[in-house]
């Protein structure tokens, strides 16, 4: 595995769009209609360049996956970065999600976050292979992988809506500690101790 860079955004977002462009969360988050591929691919370019600022984003070494994790340490980060996360809000706000989404994402936002710590920790935030190489482990060596690099941190979170990943994570020791059925997706809260 490598860390991304941003000349690496445009493989990044294929990859991610790839992987998400029929995921119920991914499409209940997106404005419904025409180009509908083309807002997903939006919204996964902003969670690449959040990924980037607020965490890291590594490729697996064949380049057919990805994976973004956040930490809850603050960044320092320059003005034209906290300028540019304004426009990408905006943008987002206005091309991506629609008013009438931007509700289901506040909510699962605050469901995710309430079930953070205050201690330093991981949040692996998407993992992403290519539609055509799924099934071959490629994504689940790719997490070993990121985690093994980060032996500071004691605990890694994550968040699926997708019940079918489950036993995947439990493979790799995670364990779902809350379900969020209150939303419009159910969102299973899942950690594992390092």
């Amino acid at each position: 595995m490598r860390k991304a860079t941003l000349k690496d955004t445009k493989l990044i977002t294929t990859i991610l769009t790839d992987s998400f462009k029929t995921n119920k969360s991914i499409i209940n988050v997106t404005r419904k209609g025409r180009n509908q591929l083309k807002r997903i691919n939006l919204l996964m370019k902003f969670f690449f360049l959040n990924a980037y600022h607020n965490g890291d984003v590594f490729l697996s070494d064949d380049e057919k996956a990805c994976i973004m994790l956040l930490t809850n340490e603050k960044k320092r980060k320059s003005l034209f970065v906290k300028l540019q996360f304004i426009l990408w809000n905006i943008n987002l706000f206005f091309n991506v999600l629609g008013v009438k989404n931007v509700r289901n994402v506040l909510q699962r936002e605050k469901a995710i976050n309430q079930n953070h710590p205050k201690e330093p920790f991981l949040h692996l935030y998407y993992v992403g292979v290519l539609s055509k190489y799924q099934g071959n482990g490629i994504g689940t060596k790719l997490i070993s992988e990121t985690i093994n690099y980060y032996e500071e941190y004691k605990i890694v979170y994550l968040e699926t809506s997708n019940e079918r990943n489950i036993p995947l994570y439990e493979k790799l020791g995670f364990e779902v500690v809350n379900v969020h059925s209150e939303l419009e997706i159910t969102l299973y809260i899942m950690k594992k101790k390092l």
